[in-house]
């Protein structure tokens, strides 16, 4: 039967900005980390739409629905899950191809076991003897112990065969080793790509190794530096370096300063700049743009100081300005790199000289250019350009703005400006069809219900103590509501899992409705790990006072055909005095 490949499915879903989804048919507004607007699905005045960009979900707190951006697409436009990913597929990029194989689950399974024993393997590397002279040199260049184990840094050595020697043994197939990226191929025998190289691990969202980086050290290879080829895994336009570990402190920032190198992330991430994110090996592309979106409205480009980097700067921040994210460009001192600066300078003198003094995008190519000493001849051939760039603003607001500041600068009359444009308006989306609201769930009300909840809500927390104390002493028989139950099977089974994941786990629109509101909803008024003890002594008080009920029926059945009851009478006692303890 064909279908579509799981990694597909999973590629699409976490490439998705459920905020760019939703927003194609909702209007939304910012109100702390999450968006709200109007319910699509049901008739409302009162905002109560609501739509996570860290978690990839919505719900609306009106009617319940809710659900992840497939789920979204399916419910507005009424169409089958299979359209709603080929019509994702098509807006991101992503080619939807049939199979009718079911063995990819497998191999998709030993790539990632792959990626993630070999970066195990070069991190503990770095740290013997043969992986000295590299560690030394991260050493010297400012970085310490703890910040190259955070980012699990590691070392190849130069033999050929070390990685292939140590993975031998798992008996992958021929198809991991070739499409791994982790390998060559020469004279019918593999070899290992990465050779005399400080590693850099490339992790996905969810914190899984995908690719990886190599420095040359050691070594005379022309090529500074080597990176993973594309694989199933690895798409170099969709991922940056470092967003597992500093999505959050960009949240909170309200910005990211994006950086060209791993070294340069590595450094500010050490001096506590921590909101920052590199371009892993590739260019600056439209789907960094909307990965960059879902968390920060504004970006500091810190490119370097040399001629490439200017350029790569003005490319980057012109696709920020298309994709409605604000670009500054932090100057780089001297021709030099983030990486460089910090150690020259430190982290504050960065962020003094840098960040506080970023020029706008357009003050800073006008300035890169020497557009001031240029003939007039030039100065018209780079207004055309860069009105050539505004032409591709979708914004009318940003391009407007765009469009005023450079007649500003330039001396030219603005209506001339907007002459050289034509306007394009985009055409009014149909409307959704409304539906009667449904009535509001009344859920969770009992003292056991809200204890279950409270433990699904410490296991989709942050808490890893908390999660370990749940996972250590909870027994899932005793979680009453089935949708709960499966919900933290998932989540005690399943250490890397993001919420709109956890949602493709639930078909029944109902579920999904109970499912969506739980992981929306935040309670931070208790500690993880108090709510955790208090949630579970309540659920096993619960279940041995429904065990007490059970076992007392029992015990007149057997009085009334003349047995003995004593072992269940005892039982009880036992179970009375857990219930009062």
């Amino acid at each position: 039967m064909a279908r579509i490949p799981q990694e597909t499915i999973d590629r699409i879903r976490d490439s998705a900005d459920i905020v760019d989804v939703v927003s194609r048919h909702v209007d939304l507004k910012k109100r702390g980390r999450n968006f709200f607007g109007l319910c699509p699905f049901h008739n409302e005045k009162t905002p109560s739409f609501s739509v996570a960009p860290d978690k990839g979900i919505y719900h609306c707190f009106g009617c319940g629905n809710g659900g992840n951006a497939v789920n979204f697409i399916m419910e507005y436009e009424k169409i089958s899950f299979v359209e709603a990913i080929q019509q994702l597929g098509r807006q991101l990029g992503i080619e939807v191809e049939f199979t009718g194989s079911d063995d990819s689950k497998e191999f998709f399974s030993n790539l990632y076991e792959i990626h993630r024993g070999a970066a195990g393997l070069y991190h503990s590397t770095l740290f013997l003897d043969r992986g000295a002279d590299a560690k030394k040199y991260l050493l010297d260049r400012g970085l310490n112990d703890e910040i190259l184990k955070l980012f699990k840094v590691g070392f190849a050595p130069e033999q050929s065969s070390f990685l292939l020697n140590k993975v031998k043994p798992k008996n992958y197939s021929r198809e991991v080793f070739e499409k791994s990226g982790l390998f060559g191929f020469s004279n019918n025998e593999f070899y290992d790509r990465f050779r005399s190289r400080i590693m850099f691990p490339i992790f996905n969202s969810s914190g899984k190794v995908i690719a990886f980086g190599g420095r040359v050290f050691g070594s005379d290879d022309p090529a500074k530096y080597m990176n993973s080829p594309e694989t199933p895994l690895y798409r170099k336009s969709e991922i940056f370096y470092g967003l597992h570990l500093t999505r959050d402190a960009i949240r909170k920032a309200g910005f990211a300063i994006l950086v060209e190198g791993y070294t340069d992330l590595i450094q500010l991430f050490q001096g506590g700049i921590k909101n920052v994110v590199a371009v892993s090996g590739t260019a600056f592309t439209e789907k960094h743009v909307q990965q960059i979106r879902r968390f920060a409205s504004k970006v500091y480009l810190a490119y370097d100081g040399d001629s490439a980097g200017i350029s790569a700067a003005l490319r980057a921040g012109y696709a920020l300005l298309k994709g409605g994210v604000e670009p500054h460009v932090i100057t780089i001192p001297d021709g030099l790199d983030p990486d460089d600066w910090v150690q020259q300078d430190g982290a504050e003198g960065f962020r003094t000289n840098g960040i506080e003094k970023a020029t706008g995008l357009l003050r800073f190519h006008l300035r890169s250019s020497g557009f001031k000493e240029r003939s007039s001849s030039e100065k018209s051939n780079l207004i055309k350009e860069i009105l050539e760039e505004a032409a591709g603003i979708p914004d009318p607001i940003i391009r407007q703005d765009l469009i005023n500041n450079l007649a500003q600068a330039s001396g030219v009359e603005e209506n001339q400006m907007v002459h050289m444009f034509s306007q394009q308006i985009r055409k009014k989306r149909p409307q959704a069809q409304m539906d009667a609201p449904k009535p509001k769930p009344k859920l969770f009300t009992s003292v056991n219900a809200k204890a279950e909840l409270g433990i699904i809500k410490v296991l989709a927390g942050d808490d890893s103590e908390a999660k370990a104390f749940v996972k250590e002493n909870l027994d899932l028989n005793q979680l009453e509501n089935e949708q709960l139950k499966k919900l933290a099977k998932i989540l005690m089974d399943k250490t890397d899992i993001n919420p709109a994941e956890i949602i493709a786990y639930f078909e029944a629109t109902e579920d999904r409705e109970v499912v969506t509101r739980i992981l929306m909803e935040e309670d931070k008024t208790t500690p993880s790990l108090q709510m955790a003890e208090e949630c579970l002594r309540t659920i096993t008080k619960v279940s041995a006072k429904e065990r007490i009920r059970e076992i007392r029926l029992k015990i007149r059945e057997l009085e009334a055909a003349g047995q003995d009851s004593t072992e269940l009478m005892m039982e009880v006692v036992q179970l009375q005095k857990e219930v009062n303890a």
